[in-house]
């Protein structure tokens, strides 16, 4: 078994909550800079050739590579480094603490818990002399938490046979996950004086009428049971229109997310939408709108018989003694991009509650985060092959 520091973890995952690296399109964010060159430093402390891939503005994705002795598969284990607000946080976000095991601070589970396990355990196997027989990579990238720009440039230069990407999965291990459409409805009316409504066409009104359907979008979404993910989901999220407190109302925008499962496209959502234009207009001649995709992430599946979900899987079991769960997962991560745009099999597993990512009040069990490094090795020698010790 290979030797994992606990105090070097402690010590790596606190510096990493101190780092302060707020995605700069969330609150206005400071962003990744600081901890991506702490962390490109750090891996090359540890024996990693280090390259750095510039993003857009100052930022840059990290990415180590332990090279291998050849013959082995390749495998990248994918982290994130920016995090989400601080907005209502009942803890001090950048000023970590320990209590009863727990690390508390902003982005403690998502995912700088993960990303302290994936570093260590790269360190470990260092340490160890074990030489893989293919490269073991760690990605280190930007902007996971807004439109994932740093993955989409990671994988115009960067390759492997497999990645597992390090959500908070309490150690189950997520084989797929849910997509999500952002779509923007735009209904047009005709502005008139308050006195006389009956000469404008309300906007606002005609808006209601798309809204009152949603209800039975959901029925229809009942009927399309994803195995591991569940249902389809749709909600409103932003409305505006009017101008004046007198003024008949001449636009009204909603803007919505639909949740979407394995084998949905957004064209389909889209589709869905045009149809429900399509029999309003038909019922009133006054109706007019258009619908457009603002944004998306594709939904994400893999098989349950993948060479990296077995290994993991393999040492979950050394490690935890226990069998993990293989799941779905009902939020989006950067799994979709490996395996929808690279085709690269990608699954989903961490240490720590996805539940208590974004809290007021983050924390990971520091016990869990060394456990995690345990398995993040094992899995690199079993996944990558593994030589004689020298």
């Amino acid at each position: 078994m290979l030797k994992i520091d606990r105090d070097d973890v402690t010590r790596l995952l606190k510096k990493l909550i101190e780092i302060e690296s707020v995605n700069p399109s969330v609150e206005g964010g400071i962003g990744e800079v600081e901890i991506s060159n702490f962390i490109a430093g750090h891996l090359k402390s540890i024996g990693m050739e280090v390259y750095t891939q510039d993003v857009v503005d100052d930022r840059f994705n990290v990415i180590g590579i332990l090279r291998g002795e050849g013959g082995g598969r390749n495998l990248m284990m994918n982290g994130h480094t920016d995090t989400v607000g601080v907005k209502g946080m009942t803890i001090d976000p950048f000023k970590p603490f320990i209590e009863n095991d727990n690390m508390h601070g902003r982005g403690a589970c998502d995912m700088k818990g993960p990303l302290a396990g994936m570093i260590t355990a790269v360190k470990a196997l260092v340490n160890s002399g074990i030489k893989l027989d293919g490269d073991l990579l760690i990605s280190a990238v930007v902007d996971e938490e807004y439109e994932s720009i740093g993955t989409e440039k990671l994988i115009q230069e960067y390759r492997s046979d497999a990645v597992i990407v390090e959500e908070p999965t309490n150690f189950q291990i997520g084989i797929s996950h849910k997509g999500f459409v952002w779509l923007e409805i735009e209904t047009l009316g005709k502005a008139a004086h308050g006195s006389v409504p009956e000469k404008g066409i309300d906007a606002i009104a005609k808006m209601a009428k798309i809204i009152s359907r949603i209800p039975s979008l959901e029925k229809a979404y009942a009927k399309k049971k994803h195995d591991l993910v569940g249902v389809p989901k749709i909600h409103t999220s932003m409305i505006e229109g009017g101008s004046e407190w007198s003024i008949v109302p001449d636009f009204c925008r909603l803007k919505l997310e639909r949740r979407t499962i394995p084998g949905e496209t957004s064209s389909i959502v889209i589709d869905e939408f045009n149809q429900i234009l399509k029999e309003l207009s038909a019922e009133d001649p006054l109706f007019s709108a258009k619908v457009k995709k603002i944004f998306e992430g594709q939904p994400m599946e893999i098989a349950s018989d993948e060479a990296i979900v077995t290994n993991l899987r393999l040492a979950v079991q050394e490690i935890r003694r226990t069998e993990p769960r293989i799941l779905g997962e009902p939020y989006w991560t950067d799994a979709s991009i490996f395996v929808n745009n690279a085709s690269i099999p990608a699954c989903l597993f961490g240490p720590g509650d996805i539940g208590l990512a974004h809290s007021a009040d983050e924390f990971i069990k520091i016990g869990d985060v060394v456990d995690s490094a345990k398995i993040y090795a094992l899995t690199a020698q079993t996944f990558c092959g593994t030589l004689t010790p020298r």
